[in-house]
């Protein structure tokens, strides 16, 4: 049997940090997004008895899998809550998975005033008693665990003080403070599921949008169902809902096939537009007031270079999805609702999209500048992209395009360096521009792998949002787990 010890200190109070532990939502926010997937949140809080399954494993590696195949790469872990004294400790133990035993033992304590020392005390043994019989198998395992816990402190402390930072929003608005209720679509979803889990850790309610054929209506505990291919979602639904989230849409990688682009357009209009009429009929009666709606940094175009929210449309295809997708998100403003345009970067995480796309080519040592590398890429951390539409969601002053994107953007081949040195890798071999037209087709290339803009986020620097993430190489370290703790 081995042990492990991790000791953080937090500046919010006890009662906060414990509150936050307890919260919907944390344990999505405290799994590191290298190695973890969260497939069944804990079934009763903190309580004893409460179960929660993990899917464990290279997350990037789903993404070599055809979306078809049923199987997702990894190993299940099922934990069992089995000790819980509120506001001051808890623990956990492994029922199944892939250690012989582990128990992790969660210890809360007054710091210095107005801080929490977390104390993390984790026995295990690892399968054949490899901890015992090899010494480099503890070692690398704890180097390991270094890591995940780097992440999650790091996690909680910027969760809290993002918490504090909305409530002091409102507070300045003039606002009543309290939970929020926001109907989120697309929860599922890479950037759903953290920005569903984010409102929750702060102490908000978020119902989720759940597809079903030809149903709309109540199916469980906060989730509703709806049909946006048919434009069906009960208004009723959304009465007493502050905010709707709206992430729905196909995804755009792929060959710019005609029934695929058709998919891409025709995905966003319906989830927009059906959304939109259900506010509209619960508008005068207790009806959400807000809706943040997702775009996307294609709205300038391919060759867009530097960027802010005045300047215009381009006049390519993912221009033009963009320009009717806002469009019918906007017509919320005719029954007086207050409309938020998100035109979203490139979005970095280990766990999916572009990053992981690339990761198994830096790891086998040929990753390098895409198309020479010349372009710009608007990039933004999955953490900052999850805040923003949380920051959106609470603050009455920010209202149409949005663009979600750091403030310091890269050409790719200063990407392409930045990972290679953070991966201890080469990044000298170029991909030649002919690449991305296998995968992509010649258009897709164009508008998405050799794409290039330099979103300035003019809006929101105005509200005083302050990026978590707002250089390239913190961010990727910080989702591939390569901090300097």
């Amino acid at each position: 049997m081995s042990t492990f010890r991790n000791t953080a200190d937090i500046t919010h109070p006890r009662s906060a940090v414990t509150e936050w532990y307890a919260s919907p939502g944390a344990v999505v926010r405290l799994s590191p997004p290298w190695n973890t997937k969260v497939v069944q949140e804990p079934t009763n809080g903190l309580d004893v008895g409460s179960e929660t399954q993990l899917l464990m494993g290279l997350q990037w590696a789903e993404g070599l899998l055809p979306g078809s195949v049923p199987i997702r790469p990894g190993t299940r872990w099922t934990a069992e809550h089995t000790q819980y004294a509120p506001g001051r400790s808890f623990t956990d133990e492994m029922k199944k998975g892939p250690l012989k035993s582990w128990t992790h033992h969660h210890e809360f304590a007054d710091g210095d005033p107005g801080s929490t020392i977390v104390s993390d005390t984790v026995t295990y043994e690892l399968p054949g008693g490899l901890d015992r019989k090899i010494s480099f198998g503890a070692t690398a395992f704890e180097k390991e665990l270094d890591r995940v816990f780097a992440f999650r402190t790091d996690q909680t402390q910027a969760d809290l003080d993002f918490a504090s930072f909305l409530e002091d929003i409102r507070i300045r608005a003039g606002a009543a403070t309290g939970t929020l209720t926001v109907a989120v679509a697309g929860a599922s979803g890479m950037v759903g599921t953290q920005v569903s889990a984010l409102l929750r850790s702060a102490g908000h309610r978020v119902l989720h949008l759940r597809r079903r054929k030809g149903f709309s209506g109540t199916i469980g505990p906060d989730e509703i169902a709806w049909d946006p291919d048919q434009h069906r979602l009960d208004p009723q639904a959304l009465v007493g809902v502050d905010a709707v989230i709206n992430l729905a849409g196909a995804g755009i990688a792929g060959p710019f096939t005609d029934k695929h682009r058709r998919a891409v357009l025709e995905s966003r209009l319906n989830s927009t537009e059906t959304i939109v009429a259900a506010m509209r009929e619960v508008a005068d009666n207790g009806g959400p007031r807000t809706l943040v709606n997702a775009s996307a940094s294609g709205y300038y175009g391919h060759d867009a270079d530097v960027v802010t929210e005045n300047d215009g449309p381009g006049e390519d295809f993912l221009a033009d999805v963009c320009t009717q997708w806002e469009a019918a998100a906007l017509k919320a403003e005719d029954f007086g609702a207050r409309v938020v345009l998100v035109r979203t970067g490139l979005v970095l995480s280990s766990s999916g999209g572009l990053l992981a796309a690339q990761l198994p080519l830096y790891f086998a040592g040929v990753g390098g500048p895409l198309g020479g590398g010349d372009q710009w890429q608007p990039w933004i951390s999955l953490e900052d992209l999850a805040q923003i539409y949380a920051f959106a969601v609470v603050d009455p002053g920010v209202s149409g395009p949005v663009n979600a994107a750091a403030p310091h953007p890269v050409r790719q081949k200063e990407f392409a360096k930045t990972l290679a040195s953070i991966l201890h890798r080469p990044s000298a071999v170029p991909t030649p521009k002919q690449a991305p037209g296998l995968l992509l087709g010649k258009q897709g290339a164009r508008e998405l792998a050799l794409s290039s803009a330099a979103l300035v986020p003019r809006a929101l620097e105005n509200r005083g949002y302050t990026f978590r993430f707002d250089h390239l190489e913190p961010a990727l370290r910080h989702t591939l787990g390569r901090t300097s703790h």
